[in-house]
């Protein structure tokens, strides 16, 4: 079987004999339901391929969609003129770059159409290309635009070029009004909803199908589709790990699956990561290897938001995950959007959301807490993160709790406001113990209270009490007045008492001290 690893053209994966697994009755549906439309789905998951599913279809190239469900579907296989800008690929951190990349497809159409006068902008050149577009085949036009937000998302945190880049954009966009006579189809992928855009005013009537039921497996690989299309596959990376099917396919699910984009989806595993494991016969993080958002770790920076409740159930209601405005204002929209939480429960109007498998869990403690450190080199970074897990392997607390310290002396605490470095703070110890491979629980509950931090090694289980602006000793005592060390259940295991003092003066650990 050849797996279609990073190839992201629907063409190029039917004649280049890939496997493929068969959306086209969505893609039907999808065009014959409606005219606008907008899907968001995280990075990597198959919304490329989607929209060159949906141009493969639009210029009526019928010979590539032989055998697939929508054979049977359409009859006329009608040729439209089609408009595809793809903001993927680039970084767009100066809007020099979004120019050029505007540039590049307006020199493509109007070669194809005529020249425009490019001086009255972007916007006005898109419209009369649009309508000659129309005047020159006479069938109205596709527009598909991958990757609609990546120019905003790429310079959040530096207001002035977003600025510049979302004036540019608006331009663009806001054609989609002005030229609806002469649109048969516009589809439009992403990671959020941006504000000040107008595209999502009532005016444009997109339709927003990034939470529809009927939709929510358009991206990414669904269990029913894992077994049809790679039950084989399954069995031969089972007879090399000299393991049942069944135990790769359970494997398979705790590490990629558990994605849920509506109230009633299906469980959807990530893509990228499903085809690549099943290719190289390896579990591994693959999503994680291509990159963390660096957005995230500022957003996380001005937040007092608490990532261990990630692990368990977050509450959030539709406003809360429908957007992340200029990326920091919502934190939970901002992580779920991302990929980095999904939908786990729907009830009393709400969204119970947490982290959708292992591969998440774990690969956004390890990448984020070098995000968070900014003042040394990549390299150093990573090897202080191997040296504390090494260290916490070998239960060398004093060891252990000194390298703590050391990276938290790296990390620019650059609030003022208590409550947020108390948060940073919380959520940094969490982090950097969950990136070194165990699990940990924040507010441990106990009878009777609650243990800041608890978790547990091969040998030891760990009880740890934090106090602000206090001393270790008051939080080592708190520790045996509450009786803690009694209450957890950690049967055969030696327990390890710490206590711990954490100064906002010097944004760090100050002391600790261990029974």
């Amino acid at each position: 079987m050849k797996f279609p690893i990073g190839i992201q053209t629907f063409e190029k994966i039917i004649e280049g004999g890939y496997v493929y697994v068969d959306k086209t009755d969505l893609v039907y549906k999808l065009v014959s339901s409606g005219e606008y439309y907008f899907l968001s789905r995280p990075r990597r998951f198959g919304k490329s391929l989607l929209t060159t599913t949906l141009e493969s279809y639009f210029l009526g190239q019928k010979e590539l969609f032989k055998g697939l469900a929508i054979d049977s579907l359409e009859k006329d296989w009608i040729e439209y003129p089609v408009f595809h800008l793809d903001f993927s690929g680039e970084t767009y951190n100066s809007p020099e770059y979004l120019n050029a990349r505007l540039n590049y497809y307006f020199s493509q159409w109007k070669s194809k159409y005529g020249e425009v006068d490019s001086e009255n902008g972007f916007g006005n050149g898109f419209l009369e290309l649009i309508q000659r577009a129309y005047e020159k085949t006479g069938k109205k036009v596709v527009i598909l635009v991958d990757e609609y937000d990546k120019p905003l998302t790429d310079t959040i945190g530096n207001t002035e070029i977003q600025d510049v880049n979302r004036s540019i954009l608006q331009g663009l966009y806001g054609v989609f009004k002005n030229a609806d006579r002469y649109i048969k189809f516009t589809f439009l992928t992403g990671v959020t909803r941006y504000g000040k855009l107008g595209i999502f005013s009532a005016a444009n009537n997109l339709n927003d199908i990034s939470k529809d039921d009927n939709y929510s497996a358009i991206c990414g690989i669904s269990e029913r589709e894992l077994h049809k299309y790679f039950d084989g596959e399954v069995e031969s990376f089972a007879n090399k790990k000299g393991v049942s099917k069944d135990e790769i396919y359970e494997s398979l699910k705790k590490k990629y699956d558990g994605y849920h984009f509506s109230e009633e989806s299906e469980d959807i595993y990530n893509p990228f990561s499903l085809l690549n494991s099943m290719s190289k016969q390896k579990f591994d993080n693959y999503w994680f290897a291509t990159g963390t958002p660096t957005y995230l770790a500022k957003i996380l920076s001005k937040s007092d938001i608490n990532i261990p409740d990630f692990e368990n159930e977050l509450m959030a209601t539709e406003e809360m995950i429908a957007a992340f405005g200029n990326g920091e204002t919502n934190t939970i929209a901002a992580f779920y959007q991302s990929g980095y939480l999904t939908i786990k429960d729907y009830r009393d109007g709400c969204y119970a959301l947490g982290f959708p498998n292992e591969e998440v869990s774990e690969g956004l403690t390890r990448m984020l807490v070098p995000n968070y450190v900014a003042s040394v080199t990549s390299d150093k970074k990573d090897l202080d993160l191997v040296k504390l897990r090494q260290l916490v392997m070998k239960d060398d607390v004093d060891a252990f709790m000194t390298q703590i310290q050391l990276i938290m002396s790296q990390i620019p605490f650059e609030s003022n406001e208590v409550k947020l470095i108390e948060a940073n703070f919380r959520n940094m110890l969490y982090l950097m113990i969950r990136s070194t491979g165990h699990k940990v629980s924040v507010e441990h509950p106990v009878l009777g209270g609650r243990i800041d931090v608890f978790f547990e090694t091969n040998k030891y289980a760990y009880i740890i009490e934090c106090k602000r602006d206090e001393s270790a000793e008051t939080a080592l005592s708190q520790i045996d007045e509450k009786r803690y060390a009694k209450k957890i259940s950690a049967p055969e295991k030696a327990v390890v008492k710490i206590g711990a003092n954490f100064s906002t003066k010097e944004r760090n650990l100050t002391e600790w001290k261990m029974a």
